[in-house]
């Protein structure tokens, strides 16, 4: 789950989907892409974890100053510290993932990047770093951002997707590559 977790283990996967993009939509897709998922950044990740989290200031589940901090499951002596919610792990994923379905629009492509985050998302929780709450919240937050900039995107930019975009197969396989990679990794460290 601490790989899982993990934000640089993921680089291969977001380098797989900037090239399945650019091959769909040339550099100025890329470019588009890199832009949207940068404004959505600022607001998913960094207003949340400066102004949103503080102003709420609901403790993480494994905070030591949270009262029910002796009975969550802790693993590798990693606590959570400050707040928690919205969670932007959650955040920033199904921000990607909404992006993502967005500018490819493909069943397959949005089905994995889902999964995935939903996968990612259970990390959270089970490492103790956030409560379902946590998560909930961080996907409702993405999706009014990615909402907004979707709309912003098509009206200002005229955007006009592809039918049927080729390469999708690329994300999927590198996503089955690095997911089967850990867990050949968690059975060894066993």
């Amino acid at each position: 789950m601490t790989l899982l977790t993990g934000k640089m283990v993921w680089v291969p996967l977001y380098l797989s989907l900037l090239y399945v993009v650019w091959y769909n939509y040339s550099w100025r897709g890329v470019l588009g892409v890199l832009l949207m998922v940068g404004v959505g950044m600022l607001f998913t990740d960094m207003l949340n974890s400066q102004v949103i989290r503080p102003w709420i200031g609901r403790l993480r589940p494994s905070n030591p100053d949270n009262p029910i901090a002796p009975l969550v499951h802790v693993v590798n002596g990693r606590h959570g510290n400050g707040c928690g919610f919205p969670s932007a792990h959650s955040a920033n994923m199904w921000m990607l993932t909404f992006v993502m379905a967005h500018w490819l629009r493909n069943y397959a492509l949005s089905f994995s990047m889902a999964a995935l985050s939903l996968l990612i998302c259970y990390s959270r929780v089970y490492l103790g770093y956030h409560y379902p709450g946590d998560i909930l919240g961080g996907f409702v937050w993405a999706f009014m951002v990615v909402y907004v900039l979707r709309y912003i995107h098509i009206r200002r930019f005229k955007f006009a997707s592809v039918s049927s975009p080729g390469r999708i197969w690329v994300p999927i396989s590198v996503m089955c590559v690095i997911l089967l990679s850990m867990l050949c990794y968690s059975l060894i460290e066993i």
